[in-house]
């Protein structure tokens, strides 16, 4: 998906629109693709499908948004499974709620926020951020999992857009050179 007039850049935008933006290239690359595509497990991959991979970048979403409400947020605490990962549809509907939920935010990007992911470092797995940190994480986390989908992709002859998987600075720097 390339936003109208930025030529292949990805151009500023807030961090829940870098998200929602992100999201939406998934959602487009989700309906392309058949269920036996969608949920093809990848030897190279750790056995992990693009719905696999889908799934678990939308937990991470829906587990901030959940976080909202109590400024706790539990990346640990995810549903794994369901037919998101097999049905490409599914996933589809899924990361259109997950959109719209994201959409409808107005928040302080320097409100403080305790997270939970673990990292290995065991008994107290909680750390204070901020939400705009947050944010930044789940931009990240997406686009780097949506490289791993573009490999997965690629490797069934599926051509995903060219801006699928690749970090914004980089899109950046490609159209400035």
């Amino acid at each position: 998906m390339r936003l109208k007039g930025t030529v292949g850049a990805f151009p500023p935008m807030s961090l829940i629109e870098s998200c929602t933006y992100h999201l939406e290239e998934a959602r487009s690359l989700a309906l392309r693709l058949s269920a036996p595509a969608f949920s093809c497990a990848h030897a190279h991959c750790y056995g992990a499908s693009v719905g696999q991979h889908l799934r678990h970048c939308v937990d991470h979403v829906e587990s901030f948004l959940i976080g909202l409400a109590t400024g706790r947020i539990d990346y640990d605490s995810r549903v794994r499974g369901g037919d998101c990962e097999t049905d490409p549809q599914a996933a589809a509907d899924r990361i259109s709620a997950t959109i719209q939920s994201l959409r409808q935010l107005v928040l302080n990007e320097s409100s403080s926020v305790l997270v939970k992911l673990d990292c290995g470092f065991g008994v107290d797995p909680w750390r204070t951020s901020t939400l705009g940190r947050e944010l930044q994480f789940l931009v990240s986390h997406l686009v780097h999992h949506f490289a791993i989908i573009a490999i997965m992709c690629r490797s069934q002859g599926i051509e995903p857009s060219p801006e699928f998987g690749v970090a914004p600075s980089t899109l950046r720097h490609r159209a400035s050179a």
